[in-house]
Order: C-alpha cells, then structure tokens, then sequence
C-alpha cells in the first residue's frame, strides 16, 4: 500500500470505529473526521475493499427487534467430518456464524429464525444432516455483556433484555430498506440516494431523503445498531477463547465482575447439569499468552477457580444475517 494510502486508511479506520454518519454525504463526514479530504476518502474505502482489509460497510441490527430468536449453538462431530459439517452450515442464509473449536463440540454456529419454533426445527435439521453425535445450545439465563465484537448480526440476545427493543412492525418499503442495508453500503458520495434508486427500480415509490430519514429513524429505534465496518475473516481466530469457569456461590456477582474486563466481548450465565451455575466469557487478545493472563486475572478478581478454555482453530463464515427472505414464514 502507498504511504499516503496507509496513513489515509489508518486514520479513516479509526474514525469508522466510531460509526458512520448518517448524512447525505456520510463519507465526507467521515473525510473530515480523519483529516482528509472525501475524494481521498472514497479512494482509500474501496482500496481497502479490493484488497479486502475490510470485508463490508454497513448496517449491524438486533435480530430481536426485527422479530427474529438468535442463538448460539456447537455440534459434537468427529475431525474427519468438521470441514463437511462446517460447508453445510455455510450453505444456510440463516447460519451467520460457522467455526471450529479445540472441543469435543468442534463446530460452532450462530443462526437466526422467524420465531423459536423454527429455531427448533432448524437446529434438529442441521444436527440430522450433519450426523452430529450431540448437539449444544447456548441458552443464558442472564447476560452481562455483549458486543459489536463479535459482529452483532446473528450474536445471541437475550429475550427479556430492556436493552433490547421490542420487535417493531415495519411495511413493505421499510423490509425492503432493511434487505439492502444488509447488505453493502456503496461507497459512493451519495451512498443513500444510490439505495433509493435501487428501491425505485424494484418499485418502490421512494426517495434519498426517505430511505436517510428512514435509515435514521432504524437505527434511534435500536432496530439498528449502528453503521461501521466489518474486518476480513481472520486468519488467526485463535486471538479469542471461550472460557468456562463454574461458579459455587453468586454467579450474578461472578458474572458482573468478569464483565468488567475490556478483553471480554461476550459474557453470560448458564445452568449446567450436574454442576449448577457458570459463567461463560468471549475473550479477546493479541495472542495466547495475553489470554491466559487476562483469564488469570478475570479468575483472581471474580474470585473463581481456573476455568476451562478452548480457543477456535478455524473460521469458516462471517456474514450478516439476511433478514425478510422470500418465503420466510
């Protein structure tokens, strides 16, 4: 990459970690933030893009606020079946998420259905079609904390959460307009009036400042998280681990206290048979040895014992989940 190109996108990948404006011209918005001009900035964008430093700009949304039941779930598959397990998951629209684990669950998902029921059926399918010997179903009963960290789209949610909005009824022209911001948001001066005309060339009786106020109107009803960019899949998922430490007293105060770390992406609590409570925790570092540390620290301030850690080996899907398909029910 060009120097200038280098420091151009370093300074406007700093200033998307703070959102996207919503503005007629969002990215000379963004431009002034980071000092440059929006010419400059639309470049370094799509440079970034064709390079694929990044993989998508666009919109996160709460699965829960459209009416869609998110959740989390692992297979129990031998390592000779892991890449045909994962290449059937990555198949399924409503499948966002699809990794590899160092456990006897290897595979991972996150999914998103219509209603709960579906969410039934659809696990019991995959589990079916991939000949899993066990299937697991990450079902919290209290969550402390979750994050764009690990790309909204399709992350579990918690049902009874106030943080949550309550699903909102939208018209034809609004699921259209969520369908497109699903999707890539153009890195073009006028990135909302090329989504309306696209609209009107599927038939929609709309305008720029209508799909703006629109898009706006979204994201102040939580409907939408925010607008940001998505990282490349990496290549190392081993800079995250999931850790299970099993709690004997409070684990409303164990879940609180391991929270409390910036490393921690994910945290939530869950029965466990047998065992009682745990709290389980995403956890972010630059490498192995900088988890462990953190997971040692986490474990003498929530006053835990050492909990059991497994870290991803591969990442095989990242994507935002699709929302108002044909023939979704």
């Amino acid at each position: 990459m060009p120097d200038f190109l280098d420091e151009h996108a370093s300074r406007l990948l700093a200033a998307l970690e703070r959102g996207l404006p919503l503005k007629l011209r969002p990215y000379d918005d963004l431009g002034t933030r980071a000092g440059i001009a929006e010419a400059e900035s639309i470049a370094t964008l799509r440079y970034l893009r064709s390079r694929r430093a990044i993989a998508r700009i666009g919109a996160a949304f709460s699965p829960a606020a459209l009416g869609y039941h998110a959740a989390l779930g692992a297979l129990a598959v031998p390592e000779d079946r892991v890449e045909t397990a994962a290449a059937h998951l990555e198949d399924l629209p409503n499948v966002t998420h699809v990794f590899e684990l160092e456990d006897r669950y290897r595979i991972w998902y996150a999914i998103a259905t219509t209603s709960r029921a579906r969410l039934d059926i659809a696990e019991t399918e995959i589990a079916a079609a991939v000949k899993a010997a066990d299937r697991y179903r990450v079902l919290p009963d209290e969550v402390f904390k979750v994050t764009v960290a690990f790309d909204a789209d399709g992350a579990p949610e918690p049902s009874d959460s106030a943080d949550v909005p309550l699903a909102t009824v939208l018209d034809r022209d609004e699921k259209a307009l969520v369908r497109l911001l699903r999707g890539e948001l153009p890195v073009t001066e006028r990135p909302f009036s090329a989504l309306a005309i696209t609209l009107a060339e599927c038939g929609y009786d709309v305008d720029e400042r209508w799909v703006l106020e629109r898009t706006r109107e979204l994201v102040a009803s939580g409907i939408v998280r925010g607008f940001g960019m998505t990282p490349r899949r990496r290549s190392e998922p081993w800079r995250s681990a999931l850790a299970t430490w099993i709690c004997v007293t409070d684990p409303a105060a164990a879940g609180t206290a391991v929270s409390s770390f910036p490393e921690v992406v994910h945290c939530y609590t869950r029965r466990v048979p047998g065992a009682g409570s745990a709290v389980l925790a995403l956890v972010e570092g630059p490498d192995r040895s900088e988890i462990d540390q953190t997971l040692a620290r986490i474990s003498t301030v929530a006053d835990l014992d050492a909990p059991r850690v497994v870290y991803p080996i591969r990442e095989f899907k990242r994507a935002p989940m699709r929302y108002f398909a044909e023939g979704e029910g």
